[in-house]
């Protein structure tokens, strides 16, 4: 018999209907104006959850990360050391009465105010270090989450005891007791929210972004402690493979593939799965991640069959998203690059790793290697979600999404 931190009735209201999954998608608030909330571009028919990006958390009187590659800090709205900060209060109060508004007509769906990800995780560890700076978050939470109508708060922070960003000189925003805190700030949210929601009548959720890799989950046992207090954890099952690295290979591959030159790591999703069961962390709390997006490798050589994968490359292409790497699935059609039956076009030629479950294209001539999720990778997703009696998945983020394409393969595929 499982042991839990919460009540009987507390877990049949954790409880799913029979047969239904959750089907989490990330909305990038400061794409608000390309990408606006509407019934279009968030479709509450398919998603149980959205999760709004990003609030952050107040220090000094200042959010946001002064390291000069983030170059964002800004006075707070509210100047106490651990509460909640918006990029821009009026916007995002805006998009976040939008998003509640979807809600009409879809009781089921969830609207989840999301603080920190890659760029604002940098002061978590001051403030899960700090008994009053836990408290003033949670007071914080709390007030946001009640003003808006939100449903919940979810945690990315990125990452605890190892930050993503660098601290500047003289700041500390990494602990080797992150992880032992952050359990105490969530144990301390999760009884504040709990109690809240007895006089609210309704349940605040819960949630976080974790990585996927041994570093993050190490021996397991904190992230089963920290589980007990969450609804679930989104693992961040991509990202396995960046194009900064010499070779290509697959960001976000379902499997093993032993052709890989670093499949030892274990850098596949059912890998991170595996990491968090064999912690003690139950299926029902693991809700696997996916993305709508790729990257490409540039200066990739065909290699003995002439798919450029696991080759030598000449780092990241300046063709994506901003000039970047980052192609999401809706870009690609909109270059070509994929045609309307996600075939490749303009110069790429489309392939399938049947080891890794994965697609990737490859252009033979400007030695382009591209590694992405599409329809057909997400329907093995969907079938190794259910096969392994998870929660469901995540998605990072709406706007990658080309007119709903990979939301509804993933909505009917986990139905």
């Amino acid at each position: 018999m499982r042991t839990r931190s919460i009540s009987c009735g507390l877990a049949a209201a954790l409880a799913l209907p029979a047969g239904a999954m959750e089907v989490v998608g990330y909305y990038p608030g400061w794409k608000h104006e390309a990408f606006p909330v509407t019934a279009a571009n968030v479709d509450a028919s398919r998603l149980t959850m959205v999760l709004y990006a990003f609030a952050d958390v107040c220090w000094d009187g200042k959010h946001g990360n002064p390291e000069p590659s983030v170059n964002f800090s800004a006075p707070c709205q509210e100047p106490l050391n651990g509460a909640l900060a918006f990029r821009d209060e009026a916007f995002d109060a805006a998009n976040l009465r939008a998003l509640v508004a979807l809600k009409k007509g879809h009781p089921k769906f969830k609207v989840v105010l999301s603080v920190g990800g890659w760029d604002w995780s940098n002061r978590f560890s001051n403030v899960a270090s700090s008994r009053e700076a836990r408290a003033n978050f949670v007071a914080s939470s709390m007030k946001v989450l009640r003003r808006y109508g939100l449903d919940g708060l979810d945690i990315d922070w990125e990452y605890p005891g190892e930050a993503g960003v660098p601290c500047v000189a003289g700041e500390i925003c990494a602990r080797p007791e992150d992880r032992q805190n952050f359990i105490t700030l969530v144990r301390e949210l999760r009884t504040a929210l709990d109690a809240a929601g007895k006089q609210d009548r309704k349940r605040y959720s819960i949630t976080i972004a974790a990585g996927g890799n041994a570093n993050y989950v190490g021996d397991g046992a904190w992230i089963k402690e920290l589980s007990q207090s969450l609804d679930w954890i989104n693992i961040m099952a991509y990202d396995y493979h960046m194009p900064w690295e010499k070779n290509s290979g697959h960001h976000s591959a379902l499997f093993a593939d032993p052709k890989d030159p670093v499949v030892a790591n274990g850098f596949y999703a059912s890998a991170s799965v595996e990491r968090y069961l064999r912690a003690g962390v139950d299926k029902d709390k693991l809700v696997l991640g996916v993305p709508f997006y790729g990257y490409g490798f540039k200066g990739c050589a065909p290699g003995a069959n002439g798919d450029g994968e696991y080759q030598s490359c000449n780092g990241g292409t300046s063709t994506g998203i901003n000039g970047g790497n980052s192609y999401g699935f809706g870009l690609l059609q909109k270059h070509g690059m994929l045609t309307p039956a996600h075939e490749g076009g303009n110069g790429y030629r489309r392939y399938w790793n049947s080891a890794a479950r994965a697609p990737y294209l490859y252009n033979a001539a400007e030695q382009v290697w591209i590694t992405y999720e599409d329809p057909a990778s997400l329907k093995e997703k969907a079938r190794y979600i259910r096969q392994q009696g998870l929660r469901g998945a995540m998605f990072w983020e709406l706007s990658g999404d080309g007119g709903n394409q990979m939301l509804r393969t993933l909505s009917q595929a986990l139905r």
